[in-house]
């Protein structure tokens, strides 16, 4: 028998039939490699649900830019998703952990920083085709994470051209009925179509960003944080033919913040200045071979980054403000350079369909620069010293790492209605002398005979990457720790501390197999979920999950003594664990209806002092010894509903609104020893509720092009959103919350073409 279908490959096969009996014969089909645009349709009646064992929280992009959050990025939509936060520090958290703990792939391709594990400036809103955010995928592809994964692909190019314009005009601030200047000016292009007819297409995403945020906290007009960046990414296909295509693609990315975290605590003198820029360059080939598909992809990567302070000046904290300026100056470049080969083949058998996946990664990152740091004074509110830090001069680095991945994988469709992952994957990291093995196993299973119910659940291992900024920390200046007492007299000190990286010689996680060896880290996390998904109705659909994550191995500093001598060390000895019970449901009244709500109760406990906290971009100049208690980013519960209503006269209604407990924080005393447990419940900030919308509606000005009208307000209700509390034990005012964002109206239009 031979089977053909258009957009498939054909498929002969020989086949027995016994005359007395009614044969059910089963084909596998293998969608034929060819560019297409895709056209999303909703069926009224018969849908199904997904029978995959890793399920993602999948974003529109055309859709999450009606909202009034208007996301201009990757970062921007990541919110939308339950289980992943904006933390009070405006960083990405999933699962309770920061973005380096995470991993960021577009178009398969890892796009951290190597250096410091962080997402950077990313993608384009507008070159975004979808994203899919896991936690925790049964599936061996993805590596370096052990919170998520968000995956990302871009669009193509058209066969028609076409234009948008989103943002062309900027914000005005008026204050005291006065026009003060710019707010913001956000303007987004987008334009793609066909270069070469049926050959070569070609899309662009550009933006540009001036930001003048206000702080709240803070008068005018020495409140205003400034940043300046431009975001572009370019994507050229060529078509070879309907089995084979190549994508190129370009993601330029350079920034500029001055008065980085500004706040009431920290005024702008204090404030570092943050300057980046990062290259991309990308090359992915797709064959078809027969019933297979082999996708090539070379990625070339390039990141530059720089931190200043305002001026010269020393650093002093006190409990009610700092002075002088920020401490720290660094510069730093890396660069990775990665091959990844993926073959897919799915093999029909007697025993049910198996679709395998393998492949292969190399990358090489390097990582190079220095840093040099000026003395920290702590004093008391009445202005007397506690602590003097000061810093020995740092040395200039460079290091070197290559890893390596090879993964395997099956999908095995036993029966119609139950499905298995199998994979197991190796990694391998020079500059931490590890090999690690992390097998993924998963379910699929359709109980009933109509299909629209699945029982998913799986249990993997997973390992993060272990940025090069930890193996450069010992050419980082050393402190040099001073203490005194009520009459200004030395109590303690100097005391030196070396900055010394770990040979971890305990008792090892049992798929991790190391060199003795500084630096032989290698955190993981075990994961299981169990999660029931069910249609009710064309217009209705729910499901409810339990994750569980045990972290550990965990890269954390610590103030020791190693052979008598005073130390900050770093070691893998940190650990973690996560509790997540969500129940979400979309529902799709009518057409171009959508309601998306969700409540997520969460627990997130760990090793406070993660790496990340004094390594990063701006790191603390003050280390605390390593307490596991609640981390920042713990959210016990937290409701999300966001979608999109028609409305008469051809009108768009989008709203958003969240609710949340209140965020921790960690209570010091006036030389910023911990007071209490940190991070507990019994220090959190209010709740949090903002409810925000957008109304908007498009004119059509002629066939070729129409104006989008749009009205925002932001946080209707007026509810106060504490800012900033008065963490300090030493200040009159300890226990206090303060600064609010109040109920905002914006009008803005965009132009399509």
């Amino acid at each position: 028998m031979t089977i053909s279908k258009s957009g498939f490959q054909s498929l002969a096969q020989s086949v027995v039939v016994d005359p007395q009996r009614t044969a059910e014969i089963e084909f596998t089909l293998i969608s034929k490699l060819e560019r297409t645009d895709s056209v999303e349709v909703q069926a009224s009646a018969g849908v199904e649900v997904a029978q995959t064992s890793s399920t993602a929280m999948n974003l529109n992009p055309q859709e999450t830019k009606l909202l009034p959050s208007r996301p201009a990025t990757i970062t921007d939509m990541l919110p939308l998703v339950p289980g992943v936060v904006r933390g009070s520090d405006g960083e990405i958290t999933i699962e309770g952990e920061g973005e380096h703990r995470s991993a960021l792939v577009v178009n398969s391709t890892d796009v951290t920083d190597p250096t410091t594990g962080r997402f950077g400036l990313s993608v384009p809103v507008d070159s975004v085709e979808s994203m899919d955010v896991y936690k925790t995928p049964f599936l061996a592809e993805y590596w370096r994470f052990t919170s998520g994964v968000i995956s990302v692909e871009t669009r193509r190019g058209g066969e028609k051209w076409h234009f948008e314009l989103n943002d062309p005009l900027p914000g005005v601030r008026i204050f005291s009925w006065h026009l003060r200047g710019l707010r913001d000016s956000t303007p987004r292009v987008a334009f793609g179509g066909p270069l070469l007819k049926n050959r070569l297409y070609f899309h662009e995403g550009f933006q540009y960003a001036l930001y003048k945020m206000p702080v709240r906290t803070l008068p005018f007009p020495h409140n205003i944080s400034k940043s300046e960046s431009v975001n572009s990414f370019s994507q050229f296909d060529y078509v070879f033919s309907a089995t084979h295509f190549l994508t190129g693609t370009y993601h330029v990315a350079p920034q500029h913040t001055n008065f980085v975290n500004l706040g009431f605590f920290s005024p702008q003198p204090v404030t570092p200045s943050f300057r980046a820029s990062s290259n991309l360059y990308t090359l992915a080939d797709h064959l078809a071979l027969g019933q297979s598909l082999l996708t090539s992809t070379v990625s070339v990567q390039s990141f530059v980054a720089s931190t200043r302070a305002q001026g010269a000046a020393a650093m002093v904290l006190t409990p009610t403000g700092d002075r002088g300026n920020y401490y720290l100056s660094r510069q730093q470049d890396a660069s990775r350079v990665e091959w990844l080969e993926a073959l897919v083949r799915s093999i029909p058998t007697p025993k049910g369909t198996h679709t395998f996946k393998f492949g292969t990664t190399v990358s090489r990152t390097n990582s190079s620069g220095d840093l040099a740091a000026r003395s920290v004074t702590i004093q008391d509110a009445a202005g007397r010293r506690l602590k003097q830090i000061d810093f020995t001069a740092g040395r200039p680095f460079h290091r070197t790492d290559v890893e390596i991945g090879v993964f395997g994988q099956d999908h095995w469709t036993i029966f119609r209605n139950l499905a298995l992952d199998f994979g197991v994957r190796t990694e391998s990291q020079d500059l931490s002398h590890s090999l690690r093995l992390a097998p993924r196993v998963g379910f699929a299973w359709q109980p009933f005979k109509n299909a629209t119910t699945v029982v998913r659940g799986g249990y993997g291992i997973y390992y993060d990457r272990v940025p090069l900024s930890v193996f450069s920390f010992g050419s980082y200046p050393e402190q040099i720790i001073t203490s005194y007492g009520p009459t200004g007299n030395v109590i303690d000190g100097p005391r030196r501390y070396l900055n010394i990286i770990e040979t971890f010689s305990g008792k090892r996680f049992m798929f991790v197999r190391a060199r003795t060896h500084p630096g032989n880290f290698a955190p993981y996390s075990r994961a299981w979920q169990i999660e029931a998904e069910h249609i009710f109705s064309p217009k209705v659909r729910g499901r409810v999950n339990y994750l569980v994550n045990d972290s550990g191995g965990i890269v954390v500093l610590n103030p020791q003594v190693v052979r008598s001598k005073d130390a900050l060390v770093l070691s893998g000895n940190g650990n973690s664990r996560y509790r997540q019970l969500e129940f979400t449901a979309m529902l799709t009244p009518r057409s171009g209806q959508k309601l998306f709500l969700s409540y997520v109760h969460s627990e997130a406990h760990g090793d406070l002092n993660d790496f990340s906290r004094y390594l990063a971009e701006f790191p603390s100049p003050v280390v605390q010894p390593n307490r596991f208690s609640a981390l920042p980013s713990d959210l016990p519960d937290r409701f999300l509903a966001w979608g999109f209503f028609p409305l008469p006269w051809k009108m768009q209604f989008a709203p958003i609104v969240e609710y949340h407990t209140g965020f921790t924080y960690a209570p010091v005393d006036a030389a910023h020893n911990y007071v209490g447990t940190p991070y507990s419940d019994r220090f959190r900030y209010p709740k949090f509720f903002s409810a925000d919308a957008r109304v908007s509606k498009d004119v059509i000005v002629n066939e070729k092009y129409s104006l989008r009208f749009s009205l925002r307000v932001l946080n209707a209700t007026n509810h106060f959103n504490a800012l900033d509390v008065h963490a300090n034990t030493g200040d009159p005012q300890y226990g206090a919350f303060f600064g609010n964002y109040q109920r905002k109206f914006r009008g803005d239009f965009d132009v399509l073409f």
